[in-house]
C-alpha cells in the first residue's frame, strides 16, 4: 500500500498514532462540513474499516470540535 492509504483495520483494533491524527483530522473536516456523526464515522470505515459512532464522537472531541445538539440543522 502507498503511504497515503491507511491500513485497513480490524474491528477490536485501537486506533493510535499517526492513523488516529489522520482520523481525527478527516473527521473533523467531514463534521464542520455538515456531515452527521453516523455519515462521519460510515466515511472513515470505508477508508479505515469499522469505525462506530463511539469512537467518531471521540475523535471529534479529541479534535474540540463543538457538537452540534440532536436534530440541529447541518447547513445555514
Amino acid at each position: 500500500m502507498s503511504s497515503n492509504t491507511p491500513e485497513p483495520r480490524a474491528k477490536w483494533q485501537a486506533v493510535k498514532g499517526e492513523n488516529r491524527d489522520r482520523m481525527r483530522q478527516q473527521a473533523a473536516k467531514d463534521y464542520r462540513d455538515g456531515s452527521s456523526i453516523r455519515a462521519v464515522a460510515a466515511h472513515l470505515s470505508e477508508m479505515w474499516g469499522p469505525v462506530s459512532f463511539g469512537l467518531t464522537r471521540a475523535l471529534l472531541l479529541e479534535a474540540r470540535v463543538p457538537l452540534r445538539s440532536k436534530g440541529a440543522r447541518t447547513r445555514r
